[in-house]
């Protein structure tokens, strides 16, 4: 099946999405980390990178090994951190 949107309306679909994963995983253990991380001195750079790769993992884990049809689905329309290797 293709489908073809305009911006707007893939802007839509892509607030959407990450609405539905917020909902479904609530703070992330990537964002709980990173909030730990400055609470505890990390400089902001230092916690940002180490954020991106935690979340890199995590997308990887929803994607790759859950499965889990929210991830997938976004990661198969958009660039997730679990496809993006830039």
């Amino acid at each position: 099946m293709q489908i073809n949107l305009d911006k707007d309306q893939q802007k839509i679909i892509k607030i959407a999405l990450s609405d539905a994963i917020e909902k479904y995983v609530g703070l992330s253990q990537a964002q709980e980390a990173f909030i730990h991380n400055i609470d505890n001195g990390m400089g902001m750079k230092e916690a940002e990178k180490k954020f991106k790769l935690d979340n890199r993992k995590e997308w990887e884990y929803y994607v790759y090994e859950e499965k889990n049809p929210l991830y997938c689905l976004y990661d198969y329309i958009f660039t997730s951190p679990a496809s993006f290797r830039g």
